[in-house]
């Protein structure tokens, strides 16, 4: 039989909670603050720690995770925490080893889950489960294209979101990271894929019709209002909603969103019944929401509430060794959708200048560039001729020829007539040749050459 540690310094909570798992069938022990919790831990064994974040006591639930996690790191500690706390919980789950967070007031349907889900991973329930490590769980969306540190996990969070059934996600990243592509990814693996999703761009709808998108209203609402609608929240009940730039969402609007979020009911404009409505939201921005908050352009009190789970995409430019990867998965998909088109490859030195590319439109970037070069080029081989010339602009400088800068300094142009003599020095004067080491085309090297005067046969040695 699974015991089960129970700290709370709320007698009243302590003894509700007692009587519930004991109804489950564990043994059940309370203590009133984290001292006795390891007092007790120290006598005895237990299965699970069920702990409150904040207690009257100095020794917090943050402070007793801690010493547990270094006694005991395999004890699974589930933190139980009010809404003006969460964002320290999601803290505590995603980089100090709670377990998970249960939020108060307590779910008791939540709560069967998850302590029983802590318990088949601490394998005190003599049950196998297919994810060992709910931590870690694994996962395989073929949307999501990367094999780098900063891909990964960004997978195995989007795992744990999809392994707990989480019902409010906040995604950040810069623009054309991928944002959308994320939010789609959760709905078609989570578990309400048969259900809708519907998405809204909240910065594309002018501020006096978002509330009725989003809520609806009654016939005669208003001046326009010549007969009922539903708002998204509606359309998308029992599916995944996802609000597309919500910094851009007007503060008044906010404050609406946040009642429905918590209390999970939505009232139509002009209307006077109230709806239950079950969505999981997504939300996602590419502003910083801290910093709005700060600026009192977001209501902090919604950003805690959407900032439950975060997931954070990085840009392009911080995982370049996923390029390659990306690069074919576009020319496979372009494949598909084209099918009258040439099939592509992408040779060695193209794909390192587009490599080396910053991207600053990050994949919606990358992913135009080879949109237009598979329909427009007549080539079955995407070499350095075909690419952008700002892409070919950075791919110059190459570590293939060396340069040594002299102390008193040079300008731009003799670097650059420099790194193209040395170039044509190492191929013999090859055309060719010398323009694969700068990574630029065979055309550009040309122009360089007439714009500083340079020839071919200066740089032969053989005869």
């Amino acid at each position: 039989m699974a015991s089960i540690l129970v700290v709370d310094d709320d007698r009243a909570q302590l003894t509700i909670l007692q009587r519930i798992l004991k109804r489950e069938g564990y043994t059940v022990e309370i203590v009133a603050d984290s001292k006795a919790a390891l007092e007790t831990l120290d006598k005895q064994m237990f299965d699970l720690v069920i702990s409150d974040m904040w207690m009257s006591s100095r020794f917090e639930g943050r402070d007793l995770l801690r010493e547990i996690k270094r006694t005991d790191p395999d004890l699974p500690v589930l933190i139980m925490t009010a809404f003006a706390e969460l964002n320290d919980a999601v803290n505590l789950v995603a980089h100090e080893g709670a377990f998970y967070y249960l939020e108060k007031p307590i779910q008791v349907d939540v709560l069967k889950r998850e302590v029983k889900q802590a318990l088949q991973n601490r394998g005190a329930l003599g049950e196998t489960v297919e994810d060992t490590d709910a931590s870690t769980p694994e996962i395989q969306i073929d949307e999501i294209v990367g094999e780098s540190e900063k891909m990964q996990e960004l997978l195995k969070n989007m795992a744990r979101i999809l392994h707990r059934g989480v019902t409010q996600v906040l995604i950040t990243g810069e623009t054309g990271s991928g944002k959308s592509l994320i939010a789609r990814a959760l709905h078609t693996h989570g578990n309400r894929k048969d259900k809708p999703f519907i998405a809204i761009n909240c910065g594309a709808i002018p501020e006096t019709l978002i509330e009725s998108e989003l809520f609806g209203h009654e016939k005669g609402a208003f001046t326009d209002a010549a007969q009922q609608k539903k708002g998204l929240f509606e359309v998308a009940n029992e599916g995944v909603l996802f609000l597309d730039e919500i910094g851009d969402l007007p503060v008044q609007t906010q404050s609406k969103l946040l009642q429905v979020l918590e209390e999970r009911e939505i009232r139509r404009i002009g209307g006077t019944q109230n709806i239950k409505v079950d969505v999981c939201v997504i939300a996602a921005t590419n502003k910083n929401l801290i910093q709005a908050v700060r600026d009192g352009v977001f209501r902090d009190d919604l950003y805690f509430r959407l900032n439950v789970i975060p997931l954070h995409v990085p840009p392009l430019r911080e995982h370049p060794e996923d390029v390659p990867l990306l690069v074919n998965f576009l020319i496979q998909k372009f494949s598909s959708e084209y099918a009258e088109a040439l099939p592509k490859q992408v040779t060695p030195q193209a794909m390192s200048a587009l490599r080396r590319y910053q991207w600053p439109g990050n994949i919606r970037q990358l992913e135009n560039y080879l949109r237009r070069i598979f329909v427009l080029s007549e080539n079955e081989v995407i070499d350095m001729d075909e690419l952008p010339p700002e892409i070919l602009d950075t791919s110059l400088p190459t570590t293939d020829v060396e340069f040594d800068i002299p102390e008193e300094g040079v300008s731009l142009d003799e670097i650059i007539k420099e790194y193209i003599c040395s170039a044509l020095t190492k191929s013999n004067g090859t055309q060719i040749q010398a323009a694969k080491l700068l990574g630029i085309s065979r055309r550009k090297l040309q122009h360089r050459m007439q714009k500083y005067g340079l020839q071919s046969q200066d740089f032969k040695t053989d005869p």
